[in-house]
């Protein structure tokens, strides 16, 4: 009897223990269910990821321009002469002068061709002409008695000076690869204080204070320029050489900064000067 009362309750476990299992499990529906949320949890994260990337690579950009912006707008300011690591990214400078109703083009590249062009092979000549200033007296020219003056726009296509290694790519065989953008100076001179006088008798202490108030302005403005950077990128190029032409996207950002102390410019050749900032040394009042 015992054994049998044993056996029996054996098997009532071992059929309970079906039946448990039975009750656990999943059926076809929920299997089916389960699929379809995770599917659909997959391809919410799929439909973000591109912008995720995009806004790590815009990101990754400005923090490019930021760092380039502030190491180029140094170099201007302080005219620095021997920053000859400038050739492995700077790709092309063109100062565009308007003169006498028509414009002359000035070129700057590596690999230089015949005409009026400047070899970039130092850092000398990079910021000579990134420094040529907006407006600029033609020397022998003038109209009604007075000067006349050009006006000069200066373009430069770069690629990424900061960044990792992937983006500089100094090799000309990979430039495609490299983070590219195009930068435009504007350096202009403030405009000379003019010496205003009141017509009425002022008070000679006054007026004494007002002449060398007058003095101490001319002399600052004379020596002043605003300093302007315009970054744009991102840009695609097509071509080599004289045949080069590319296309800028619709991002940009602008540094600005006043410089006080004296533009020099040194004769290159029959075409165009260079110029340089001096911030030690100042010019004397313009007559």
């Amino acid at each position: 009897m015992k054994t049998n009362e044993h056996s029996l309750a054996i098997s009532d476990r071992r059929i309970h223990a079906r039946c448990h299992n039975t009750e656990q499990a999943f059926t076809m529906v929920e299997i089916a269910l389960s699929i379809a949320i995770v599917a659909f949890a997959m391809v919410a994260i799929i439909g973000v990821l591109p912008t995720g990337l995009q806004v790590q690579r815009d990101n990754r950009e400005e923090t490019i321009i930021n760092q380039d912006g502030a190491y180029l707008l140094e170099a201007i300011r302080s005219g620095g002469l021997g920053l000859d690591d400038l050739t492995n990214f700077v790709e092309r400078i063109t100062i565009t002068n308007r003169s006498r109703g028509w414009s002359i083009g000035y070129f700057g590249s590596r690999l230089p061709e015949v005409g009026r062009q400047i070899p970039l092979t130092n850092g000398h000549f990079i910021i000579g002409m990134l420094s040529v200033p907006k407006y600029q007296r033609v020397r022998g020219n003038y109209r009604g008695g007075e000067h006349v003056w050009s006006t000069n726009e200066v373009t430069a296509l770069m690629r990424s000076i900061s960044g990792s290694a992937s983006q500089r790519f100094k090799s000309q065989e990979f430039r495609e690869n490299a983070f590219t953008y195009l930068l435009t100076t504007t350096i202009t001179p403030y405009p000379i204080f003019t010496n205003h006088i009141p017509s009425r008798n002022p008070d000679p202490i006054a007026l004494a204070r007002l002449k060398m108030a007058q003095k101490v302005a001319q002399n600052v403005m004379t020596n002043l320029y605003d300093v302007r950077l315009h970054f744009q990128w991102p840009v695609n190029i097509s071509g080599e050489g004289g045949d080069m032409q590319y296309q800028v996207g619709k991002r940009e950002q602008v540094f600005r900064s006043l410089v006080n102390g004296r533009l020099t410019q040194t004769n290159f050749n029959n075409f165009t000067n260079l110029f340089y900032f001096q911030p030690s040394t100042f010019a004397p009042p313009a007559k």
